[in-house]
């Protein structure tokens, strides 16, 4: 049986592994997880998860 995700604490686990990310495709991984953690978690969530992605799209070189 599926355990529920806590979103605050996989927001804090992609937090420490984007300092170690290196590779466009991991950060690309990332990036994906996040914007579908934030169309599925409760709205008190999107602005941790909005910080994330901006981070990864910004050294991915995307326009913000």
């Amino acid at each position: 049986m599926n355990r529920p995700v806590d979103p605050d604490l996989y927001l804090r686990q992609i937090a420490v592994r984007m300092q170690s990310v290196q590779e466009r495709e991991e950060m690309e991984s990332l990036l994906d997880e996040l914007e579908y953690l934030y169309d599925i978690v409760d709205p008190v969530y999107h602005e941790g998860a909005e910080a994330l992605m901006n981070q990864l799209r910004q050294k991915l070189g995307y326009s913000t």
